[in-house]
């Protein structure tokens, strides 16, 4: 299907950036790429029930069992009326070398998204420099794919022809990576439906260190990911996520900041060939600073569940 030409471009203000390691409440999401949790992965998965909210969590789900290790996510499930729900798998920053499906951001939002109405899953991935492109990116697609398994859509009554991501910082790369990957029906195989991605870049071929101008940090991310020791000398086409677009993608929401570590023009790029192509995108982008997680204050956090309710 040829999504009709949508593109928007929003600007809020800057939201409350807390303390990176405090407590997260639902009202002040906030990435923290090295204040993790880390859940010992032998530990049997549990069912228990969220006090007072109907929401149900499991834990340590494994779906892959690659080089050796286990590869899980975590579930956060709504109260349910019996009709399957959308799902959409959350995907952490770190770039590419640390954080966790386990961060307080990420498991934040995973009861954030399961009160706002769907079945949320924080995914591990293999991390970098032990394992570089492609592996996240398929890391990704087999768990989207372990989702949308009869037996997995069942256990955890959802609609495996609604599956979303939404991801952080690095985790907005392999969303944005996902979300191009392929041609055709979005609810098949790894497809998704729709792709959030917050401060995500788009574009990592040398020429695109002349969008903006990019924090060290953010470059850092690209050479861990790509091994490669400089920006000029990496050839980043292949994970690119702009270079693979074609008009069957999903509907994709785009949040940066004018202060962030990532350049707002990779976001502003990708919403111009998203338009080009004929694939609906929304670009939101905050006033001020903010990275990831950070940029969800009340305006992001309301663009994103109404952005989900159109596409989802």
């Amino acid at each position: 299907m040829h999504h009709p030409k949508t593109h928007r471009r929003r600007r809020f203000a800057e939201g409350l950036v807390r303390s990176a390691c405090a407590l997260l409440a639902v009202t002040a999401l906030v990435a923290t790429a090295g204040c993790s949790e880390r859940r010992d992965p032998t530990v049997v998965p549990t069912l228990a029930a969220a006090a007072g909210s109907g929401i149900t969590t499991e834990m340590n789900l494994v779906y892959s069992e690659i080089d050796g290790q286990s590869l899980a996510m975590d579930a956060c499930l709504p109260k349910s009326d019996g009709t399957p729900t959308a799902a959409v798998i959350l995907l952490h920053g770190g770039g590419f070398t640390q954080g966790s499906r386990s961060d307080e951001s990420m498991q934040s939002m995973c009861t954030w998204f399961a009160e706002k109405g769907y079945a949320a899953f924080p995914v591990s991935y293999r991390l970098a420099p032990d394992y570089i492109f492609p592996s996240q990116t398929q890391d990704v697609a087999t768990a989207v794919q372990w989702l949308r398994d009869p037996a997995q859509a069942t256990r955890f009554n959802i609609d495996p022809a609604r599956i979303g991501a939404v991801g952080s910082s690095a985790g907005a790369i392999l969303t944005l990576e996902v979300a191009t990957a392929g041609e055709g029906a979005t609810d098949v195989g790894s497809r998704i439906k729709a792709a959030v991605s917050m401060s995500g870049v788009a574009d990592m071929t040398p020429a695109a260190a002349k969008l903006g101008t990019p924090a060290p940090e953010a470059a850092s991310i690209i050479l861990n990911y790509l091994n490669c020791a400089s920006i000029a000398t990496c050839d980043g086409t292949d994970a690119s996520p702009i270079t693979h677009i074609d008009a069957t993608d999903p509907p994709t929401l785009l949040v940066g900041s004018e202060k962030d570590l990532v350049p707002i023009e990779q976001a502003e790029s990708m919403a111009d060939a998203l338009t080009a192509a004929g694939v609906v995108n929304d670009l939101v982008v905050v006033e001020g600073a903010g990275h990831g997680a950070q940029l969800m204050n009340q305006d992001v956090r309301d663009a994103i569940v109404a952005f989900l309710a159109t596409n989802l």
